[in-house]
């Protein structure tokens, strides 16, 4: 537990009479400098406030503190109260014959994702001492609960090698992929659980899929807000309705009337067909800008410029051409996302019976809440403009429109609704998309045998009347498509799939008890790389999925966008991602822009970095920079 600081307030007040007016000396002592020292005045009975900002780690380190502070000594109190931090680390205040005296680590000890929280004691000699044993009661009574608690009776990976379950927990945060391989090499088609900050979750065998996929008791939305953290985050799983809208409008063929003389004839259509030329057209206009023109090989971070390239289409499906012109708008859902996801990593470093307490402390909460005040006002000046027009905002319709038509229109001039549903739709449909094609940009330089092949079917596929691909020209570009499966194959932003939790107490096929609450998922990460699936598991074959679809009969299986029990990479059953064909669409269409445009290549001597990997998420390295030089030159 380290203490970065302390600050020190201090009033004065005769015994059992109300508090005096602060002085204007003694308002402007909470503004003092860390390294203030306060002389205070003579008093009978002074009661202090102390203030102390220190790196709480544990709910352990929270009662060591709290005890401390409100400890008894018999030294006599001091006019004078002071805070000092020195080289030492040592920090020793005065507070009503309570003395603080604590070690801490050296200042420029920096260990990843530590918060700071603050503490307020008041200080009187008996109370003092009640808080810090209500705290100690409360705390073994949590811990009790704990135990007592109904938990799955199964063998816990690293039990033998990690004895502490909070390391075994961290373990799992830090080191997922190779923790995952463990459990995969040792309970394969085992039920097995894994510590982690939030309790024991359990791996699943993927044999279990049929029986469960449409199981009663398990939530794939519970177990999504759970791990995005949506009560500080806003970022969660979308609504049951908003996923029937995507599914019925955008992703499935529609049938709409139009008139045709006297009656109202039914047409097919199909939305993504509808926006891929759209979407084409967005990609040659906004690349050159966003990506840059350079006649010479010029180092260039493609991370950050993916991402709103990204943003630029899905804020026309989501919302309509303003939104994909608005720069704030852009700037607030791109931000939203990438502060999400720091604020989930800090987070579930802590307790979950801390969380309440340290999310105030943590930079990216701030972030968040200017973001979606700046999303609001986008949000709202859509409404207002599909208000006026009395109809849908664009042609092909956005996610708006459908979220305000029909069976949803009674949400229609729900601000804070459709917000919400605006950014869940932002934060899922983009970060899935834009991290897979970092990753593949990423992998085509670490593997450029692969461009020239993938450049040529690009070239070769065919487009519509004015130049822009269709959904069938994304459909031919098979070879592309591969590439990109096995890009996911390495590199999937979820190392596991079918999360799903328990909303009641249930039962696994082979007879194992699952207490309400629990948390289960397969090991996909580990499944990719099983040698009696795939051939040379580590080896990057960027066709290796086109050479499958050869096999007669397997001509429309391992799609980039497939989802089976053989193809878990986007989920499993009702919940598998309903966005996929949309992302798979963008992707291409990036990735054959970039072909057609540019010559890329890693610098000298530089190697494919690795991905930073937490818990379940895998994303790419965010500063890595590739060589990039027009064509056209």
């Amino acid at each position: 537990m380290d203490i970065r600081r302390s600050v020190l307030e201090a009033t004065t007040a005769a015994p059992n009479t109300p508090p005096t007016k602060k002085s204007s000396r003694q308002k402007r002592m909470s503004s003092l400098s860390p390294n203030a020292e306060v002389m205070m005045t003579k008093s009978a009975m002074p009661t202090y406030r102390v203030g102390i900002k220190a790196q709480v780690r544990t709910i352990g380190d929270l009662v060591s503190l709290i005890w401390l502070v409100g400890g008894r000594q018999t030294q006599p109190p001091k006019r004078t109260m002071s805070s000092a931090v020195t080289s030492t680390g040592t920090i020793s205040s005065v507070a009503n014959k309570c003395w603080i005296h604590m070690k801490i680590s050296n200042m420029s000890t920096k260990l990843p994702f530590q918060q700071s929280m603050e503490i307020i004691c008041s200080q009187t000699p008996c109370t003092s001492i009640v808080a810090a044993g209500a705290i100690v009661v409360t705390s073994i009574l949590l811990v009790a609960l704990r135990f007592l608690s109904g938990t799955p009776k199964v063998k816990i990976l690293l039990q033998d090698e990690i004895k502490s379950a909070r390391h075994r927990a961290l373990e799992y945060c830090f080191n997922p992929r190779a923790v995952m391989a463990k459990g995969y090499a040792r309970f394969k088609n085992e039920v097995f659980g894994l510590d982690t900050q939030d309790g024991v979750k359990l791996v699943i065998p993927p044999s279990f899929l049929d029986e469960l996929k449409s199981h009663p008791a398990l939530s794939f939305k519970v177990s999504i807000d759970n791990d995005m953290q949506i009560e500080y985050t806003h970022f969660g799983g979308p609504a049951e309705y908003v996923i029937h809208a995507i599914k019925a409008n955008l992703t499935a063929s529609l049938c709409e009337y139009r008139p045709c003389g006297l009656l109202r004839m039914p047409v097919r259509l199909m939305t993504l067909a509808a926006f891929t030329p759209l979407l084409h057209r967005m990609v040659q206009k906004n690349m050159p800008r966003i990506i840059g023109k350079y006649k010479d090989w010029t180092p260039v971070k493609v991370h950050d410029r993916v991402l709103r390239l990204i943003a630029t289409n899905n804020a026309r499906v989501f919302q309509g051409t303003a939104a994909s012109l608005d720069e704030k708008w852009l700037e607030a859902s791109t931000g939203y996302v990438l502060a999400c996801f720091d604020c989930i990593r800090a987070l579930k470093q802590w307790h979950p019976w801390l969380r309440p307490l340290v999310y105030r402390f943590i930079p990216e909460r701030a972030a968040i809440k200017d973001q979606w005040l700046k999303g609001r006002k986008r949000v709202m000046a859509s409404m207002r403009e599909r208000q006026g027009k009395g109809g849908n905002l664009e042609d092909p319709p956005t996610m708006l429109d459908h979220l305000s038509n029909g069976r949803n229109e009674h949400i229609a001039d729900d601000v804070e609704l459709q917000l919400l549903h605006q950014m869940t739709l932002i934060a899922v449909g983009t970060v899935t998309t834009f991290s897979s094609t970092t990753q593949a940009i990423y992998d085509l330089v670490a593997h450029p045998e692969y461009i020239p092949i993938l450049r040529e079917e690009v070239e070769s596929v065919p487009r519509n009347h004015n130049g822009n691909f269709t959904k069938d020209s994304t459909v031919a570009m098979d070879k592309l498509d591969s590439f990109l499966k096995e890009s996911q194959r390495f590199n999937s932003p979820d190392l596991t799939t079918f999360q799903r939790a328990a909303i009641a107490d249930m039962k696994l096929p082979d007879g194992t008890f699952v207490p309400k609450g629990t948390k289960l998922e397969i090991n996909t990460c580990s499944i990719h790389k099983d040698p009696e699936l795939y051939e040379n598991p580590e080896e990057f074959d960027g066709l290796r999925f086109h050479k499958w679809r050869k096999v007669p009969g397997k001509e429309k299986k391992y799609m980039y966008s497939s989802s089976g029990t053989d193809d878990l990479s986007w989920g499993f059953g009702r919940h598998a991602c309903p966005g996929r064909y949309l992302s798979a669409i963008n992707i291409k269409l990036i990735m054959a822009e970039l072909l057609m445009n540019y010559d890329i290549k890693l610098p000298d001597g530089v190697s494919r970095p690795k991905n930073i990997e937490f818990e379940v998420l895998c994303s790419p390295e965010p500063d890595f920079e590739i060589l990039f030089k027009d064509r056209n030159h």
